[in-house]
């Protein structure tokens, strides 16, 4: 049953973003609010919802959200969710992606505090990995989503949908590990007789499954400290880049 329009709008003018609540697909629409088109309200509002969702997928676990907590913590409809993800596995493949721009977020400030423009790509390298690993002490809960987003999108055959990030495609050459291997190995400090590829996804890959595996409290967790264990498997890693004794 159609509402009334007038009934079908909520608009929210904090932060300048304006949310459109259930508008019918039989109505024309025209927003002029903050000079925003409709188009930037719909992409706020997708940006709006991801967020919520992955707030809420990291506070109370995946299975046990629903698109109307979503919904709620949104400011919308649970009808309005799906004008925007067609199902709750989308709205998880969109969190992911927001999860590890979060990742990266947190890397590069790690690296402004630390005159990174100075170091040699081998400095930077080890800087990199570490700052990931330090994911799991400064956000257990997130690496926890991360592993519980694998699962629950293989269970419906969606998990190649999600490139990690990071890490990024190797040849993009976009995230920062990338971008650190291809200084190293201008200034001569990560050999080029590695297996530069490799190395990468497996730096990536080994340092997200040990957080992740620290995160659901096998024994080793209590016998071995973990942040000894995860900077002494980024030092690994990084030997491995360089052209000489790190």
């Amino acid at each position: 049953m159609r509402l009334p329009i007038i009934q079908q709008l909520c608009l929210n003018f904090s932060c300048s973003c304006v949310i459109v609540r259930d508008v019918s697909i039989y109505d024309i629409l025209i927003v002029k609010v903050c000079h925003m088109s409709l188009e930037e309200i719909r992409e706020n509002n997708i940006r709006l919802v991801t967020n919520n969702a992955l707030n809420c997928f990291i506070k109370k676990g995946i299975n046990k959200t629903t698109l109307s907590e979503i919904a709620a913590a949104s400011g919308l409809t649970e009808r309005s969710i799906y004008r925007y993800y067609s199902s709750k596995e989308d709205l998880i493949i969109a969190s992911t992606f927001c999860y590890w721009e979060r990742v990266k977020a947190h890397i590069y400030k790690e690296l402004e505090q630390k005159a990174f423009d100075t170091l040699t790509g081998i400095e930077q390298i080890s800087i990199i990995l570490k700052s990931y690993s330090d994911m799991l002490f400064v956000d257990p809960e997130g690496i926890r989503f991360s592993l519980d987003a694998e699962v629950a999108l293989y269970q419906v055959g969606k998990n190649s949908h999600v490139i990690n990030r990071p890490p990024e495609r190797f040849e993009r050459y976009t995230g920062p590990l990338s971008i650190a291997i291809r200084k190293g190995l201008a200034d001569g400090t990560v050999s080029p007789n590695a297996n530069i590829k490799q190395l990468y996804y497996n730096a990536y890959d080994s340092i997200l499954g040990m957080m992740q595996r620290l995160t659901v409290g096998v024994p080793s967790v209590n016998e071995l400290d973990a942040c000894t264990r995860l900077h002494a498997m980024c030092d690994m890693f990084t030997r491995e880049f360089a052209t000489g004794n790190v």
